[in-house]
């Protein structure tokens, strides 16, 4: 069967009534789409099917631990919205790593599958929608949609370019500069996420934060 691209078969789908109501409304899958087009990956309608029949569909509350710390992964998530955090309990003190409130994939499909224990945390700050896939379901999209291993290597390659993004972040930017860039890319995070979390993550105190906040104010660069 001929690919039709992700948004052609979103839009075939739509034309056709949705009388499978024990799958994923099609709907919910459009920013998942739109990440796998970025890597000119796209699927027939067929395996689209498959996908749908595989996948779960959740609404959660906030601080739901999506993942632990010291425990194995079970479980792995495409944020369709809210806000997330990835931190790390060291000797007692809670290190935030990241905060995403973009359309993107929650842990991976080799933290899923390598039977070892997370190193990191992961928990909603908000409530928070995502598409959930499980270890049984990740092992057979990937035997029977060829197409899924490429998906795999697309979140990798997105993942190690956040990792990148960091490091270099962390050791050339100050923690102005990387607040800064942090309301101008996930403005959402700024107006939602408590500042203790903010603060952790920029690797600095909070009254340091407010004197962050305080300087861009003063200078007109938050409204």
């Amino acid at each position: 069967m001929a690919r039709l691209g992700n948004f052609g078969i979103l839009w075939y789908y739509s034309l056709v009534p949705d009388i499978t109501s024990d799958m994923v409304d099609r709907k919910h899958f459009y920013q998942v789409c739109n990440f796998a087009q970025q890597y000119n990956i796209s699927f027939t309608r067929d395996e689209f099917e498959i996908i749908r029949k595989n996948t779960q569909h959740m609404v959660l509350p906030p601080h739901t631990v999506l993942m632990e710390q010291g425990k194995l992964v079970k479980k792995m998530y495409f944020m369709i919205r809210g806000i997330a955090r990835l931190f790390r309990i060291h000797d007692g003190v809670d290190h935030t790593l990241g905060i995403e409130s973009t359309n993107y994939f929650l842990s991976t499909p080799l933290l899923l599958q390598n039977g070892q224990e997370s190193t990191c945390a992961l928990e909603s700050l908000s409530e928070i929608e995502v598409l959930v896939w499980n270890l049984a379901s990740v092992t057979l999209l990937k035997e029977e949609v060829p197409r899924m291993k490429d998906m795999e290597m697309a979140i990798m390659d997105r993942l190690l370019g956040w990792l990148q993004d960091n490091q270099v972040e962390s050791r050339c930017m100050t923690a102005e500069e990387r607040y800064y860039k942090l309301m101008e890319t996930q403005p959402k995070v700024i107006q939602n996420v408590p500042q203790k979390y903010i603060a952790s993550l920029l690797g600095i105190h909070q009254d340091s934060l407010s004197r962050i906040r305080k300087g861009l104010g003063q200078r007109g660069q938050i409204r």
